[in-house]
Formats: C-alpha cells, sequence, structure tokens
C-alpha cells in the first residue's frame, strides 16, 4: 500500500497544533507500518534552484518525501477553484492521508482518509471568516466520498456526527500525542532567560496559543485581574493569519486593567520551541481556559513538563484532561478568578497536580497515535473503490 501524506502543513515557518500533528506523524507512522510505502507529499517551488529533503532525520526505509515545484500562492487557488493539477498527476498512490480536513485536488477522492482536528468553523462560525461557501462545499464533498475519517476525541467526534450527516462506523477517535521528552522541565538557566528576556519578574500563569477569539483570552485577562498583585499573565502565540483583529481585542482588555495590574500581563508574540518549554518549566501553572477544541495540545505539553494546568470544562478539555486539572467554566471570569486563585494559593494542589498530569501525559503517545492511524488506513485500503 503506498500512502501519500499531505506534508504541507509541517513546513508552516510559524507552527500550529496541525504542524505540529502533521510532522509528528510523519516521523512515526512509517515505523508503525513497515509493510506500507509512505510519502511524505509538500509544495517547494525553490526546489527548482536547490533540491532539499525536509525529513531527513526520519530513517525509516518505507518514508519518502516528494516536492511538487509550485508557489502555493498558485498552486492552492488553482487547485481549489479549477480542480489542477491533481495529485495523481504529481504522485502515485493508494491512499491519501489529508492531514488538514480537505484531500489535495483528485479524481479518486474515494482514496482519501481525512483528518478533522475540530469543528470551530461550525460551532463557532464567527472566530472562522477565512472559512467560505467555496471551501465547505469541498469539505462536504470530502465528508460524502471519503474512505476513512479521522477525529482527535470522541468531543470532536461527537460535533462532527451533530454537523454533518456522516456514519457513525466511518468516523474514527485517534487521539493526537505529546513529546514528552520536548518538554521536560528546562534547566534553570533557560527558565531565567526567558524570564529575563520577556521582562517577567514574578510567579506567573502562561498561555499558550494562537490569539483568537475561540482562546478566550479576554475572560483570562479580566479573571487575571481579579488575582493579587504578585502574580503575572504571560501570553504566549502570535496573532492568526485568519483573524488578525483578535490582538485588537486582547490589547482593549489589557487596557482595561488598573495600571499596576496591566504592567503585569506579557504578551510575548510568537516564541520558537526552546522558550516555550523554558516559559512552561518556569510557570506555576498554565490556564488555558478555551471556548472550543478538538484536543488541546498545551494541556498534554503542560503536564508533561509537570505544570498543574487550569483548563475549561467544556468540548474535548476535559476528555484530555481527566482528573489532573481544575476545570472551570470558560464562561465565567470569576470561576477562571478563582481557579487561578486556588492553584497559586495551595502547594499541595499543586504538587497532586503535576503528578497526576505527568502520569495523564504518559497514556498519549505519538507511537499509539500512528497505530491508531496506520489500523485506520489498512481498513480504508480493504474497501471496494467508488
Amino acid at each position: 500500500m503506498r500512502v501519500v501524506i499531505d506534508a504541507r502543513p509541517a513546513l508552516d515557518p510559524r507552527g500550529t497544533g496541525v504542524t505540529k500533528y502533521v510532522q509528528q506523524l510523519i516521523r512515526h507512522l512509517p515505523y508503525a507500518d513497515p509493510d506500507s510505502e509512505y510519502v511524505a507529499w509538500y509544495l517547494h517551488a525553490r526546489g527548482l534552484l536547490r533540491s532539499r529533503r525536509f525529513f531527513d532525520t526520519v530513517a525509516a526505509p518505507n518514508l519518502s518525501e516528494r516536492a511538487s515545484r509550485f508557489p502555493a500562492r498558485i498552486f492552492q487557488p488553482l487547485s481549489w477553484r479549477a480542480g489542477i493539477p491533481r495529485l495523481e498527476w504529481l504522485t502515485e498512490f493508494d491512499l491519501v492521508l489529508a492531514t488538514n480536513f480537505v484531500p489535495p485536488a483528485t479524481a479518486h477522492p474515494e482514496r482519501a482518509v481525512l483528518v478533522i482536528h475540530d469543528l470551530a468553523f461550525d460551532r463557532f462560525p464567527e472566530t472562522a471568516p477565512h472559512i467560505d461557501a467555496r471551501w465547505r462545499r469541498r469539505f462536504a464533498r470530502a465528508l460524502e466520498t471519503a474512505s476513512g475519517i479521522i477525529v482527535p476525541s470522541a468531543s470532536a467526534k461527537r460535533d462532527l456526527l451533530a454537523e454533518h450527516q456522516v456514519a457513525d462506523e466511518r468516523v474514527h477517535i485517534v487521539h493526537h500525542g505529546v513529546d514528552a521528552g520536548a518538554f521536560a522541565p528546562a534547566s534553570t538557566a533557560s527558565v531565567d532567560a526567558a524570564r529575563d528576556k520577556y521582562g517577567v519578574e514574578g510567579r506567573y500563569a502562561l498561555f499558550l496559543g494562537g490569539i483568537e477569539p475561540r482562546k478566550n483570552l479576554e475572560r483570562l485577562v479580566e479573571g487575571f485581574g481579579e488575582l493579587d498583585e504578585d502574580i503575572w499573565l504571560v501570553i504566549a502565540g502570535g496573532p492568526v493569519r485568519w483573524y488578525p483583529k483578535a490582538v485588537a481585542s486582547l490589547d482593549a482588555a489589557i487596557d482595561a486593567l488598573g495600571e499596576r495590574t496591566k504592567g503585569r500581563v506579557v504578551c510575548t508574540g510568537y516564541i520558537s520551541d526552546r522558550d516555550r518549554a523554558a516559559l512552561l518549566t518556569g510557570a506555576t501553572a498554565l490556564a488555558y481556559p478555551s471556548r472550543y477544541e478538538g484536543f488541546g495540545f498545551p494541556v498534554l505539553e503542560a503536564f508533561a513538563a509537570g505544570i498543574p494546568v487550569l483548563p475549561s470544562n467544556v468540548a474535548s478539555l476535559p476528555e484530555v484532561a481527566g482528573d489532573a486539572a481544575v476545570l472551570v467554566d470558560p464562561l465565567d471570569f470569576k470561576a477562571i478568578a478563582a481557579g487561578l486563585a486556588e492553584l497559586f494559593g495551595d502547594e499541595d494542589l499543586r504538587a497532586m497536580l503535576s503528578a497526576a498530569g505527568l502520569s495523564r501525559s504518559a497514556k498519549f503517545t505519538w507511537e499509539a497515535t500512528a497505530r491508531g492511524t496506520a489500523a485506520v488506513l489498512h481498513a480504508a485500503a480493504q474497501l471496494p473503490s467508488g
């Protein structure tokens, strides 16, 4: 079986959760399924001048790379509007793993297995202005014809079944994982360097993620405003391409705080993996009161770092967090404030949650994700062609 993995999201220089997922899948799927052939396919127009490999650290003999020499700014609109070039013109495949909702243009949509990370564009359409009618039509056709569908949580499956006419047995839950080693506690020197770099002078709650409406940052800031004066809030993440005006809303919420309080809010912008690990290690707690998540990578990353977590009690977050976190109502800023105050004020609770989080993170591995994905692919390959 020859499986083409749509690796385009893995090359996003400002990596999102989807970027992280695709990178890890490429690293682990060939090892989980050594009898199949995997091809990481992506666009690389600059390869006309200088060829390079993006996944050469993966030594699996059944993984190869296939670069199509098209600029993304040309390929994407042409593919979406005209349905060309088709993937089969660029590389052979038995199945294509569509890692970001919809597959590349192809005359064989029945050979696609879709990965649907969340249903935010259905549940909170106002937060997804980039999702237009053309994309929705492509998504509906992909759902109808695909030979399999993967979602990262039971919550995401419920949302998909509620919003779209899809048979239950076609949707497979395969949890994402966490690279525990990447979030092992950073050195004291690294933590101190990160604190100095961003001007964080006291104990702090950390938020990790893109600045967009469903992350609920305005209520987080409002809840933070209720806390004692020795606590800081660090918001680590940059604006998302599809909703840049969310930054202005966050700035307004911060400006509404008192002068002394808003001076203890630090917005770092986009950060490196090194700074991400250091800021996690130095945090007293991770604050993640999101209104909606299909999975929630930062929760597991904090668990792996031994950091207590304050996630919301909605969507997939209770499923991911289990009993290893303090859950709060994301619509109640006073509940967010109370949860933060509890975590900062109770050292025994923090110790208990740290141990529970480490144990919880061990249950979510990329090896398990790869095995589950391979099982879905093999099942899809047995289905009759349309």
